[in-house]
């Protein structure tokens, strides 16, 4: 079906028309092959969707850090403990973000280095999904790894993201200046 959206109106252009696609002949994969391809391209797609929000969440949370950071600086209330739990907090992104993209500061030394979970993800995307043929043994276990990974990445993300809530609850508790990510209350 074919539909136009104007002004925010969506308004259809016909009635829905069935139609089947079939593949070109250059393809040299049989029906089951390409229901393999296709349930891989799937899965691809879930690993790389949960690793670019691992990726994105992360600097969020490492941004409310240090905006967290300044407004503890300016809030004289502020006990030295808390500077501490944002400390422990930036530690813990510093070691989630090596393991999303990988150790850059050894590259810069020109010193090999793994790549980070979401550059195994995006490479088998890039290699992979230009091409109709099955994905390599190489490609699937890059895959697994990255989900694996990218699954323990966004467990520490969760528990982050719950201490950099009570951060922020403290902060408006003292009076801090306001930071992104929290609504201030008017006392």
């Amino acid at each position: 079906s074919l539909a136009k959206k104007v002004d925010g109106v969506v308004t259809p252009l016909g009635e829905p028309q069935a139609f089947q696609v079939v593949p070109l002949g250059a393809s040299t994969l049989g029906e089951a092959d390409r229901a393999a391809v296709l349930a891989f391209s799937k899965k691809t797609a879930r690993v790389q969707r949960a690793a670019l929000g691992a990726q994105g969440a992360a600097k969020e949370a490492k941004d409310r850090l240090d905006h967290l950071e300044k407004a503890f600086l300016e809030t004289p209330a502020a006990p030295a403990e808390l500077f501490g739990e944002v400390r422990r907090l930036k530690l813990a992104l510093a070691d989630l973000d090596v393991a999303l993209n990988g150790d850059s500061t050894l590259g810069k030394r020109n010193e090999p280095a793994l790549p980070g979970f979401v550059d195994r993800v995006q490479n088998v995307v890039y290699a992979h999904w230009s091409t109709t043929a099955a994905p390599t043994a190489t490609q699937e276990k890059e895959v697994e790894t990255a989900a694996a990974g990218i699954g323990q990445a966004l467990e520490t993300l969760r528990a982050v993201d719950r201490d950099l809530d009570a951060l922020e609850a403290k902060a408006e508790a003292l009076g801090a200046p306001w930071t992104p990510g929290r609504i201030p209350e008017l006392r």
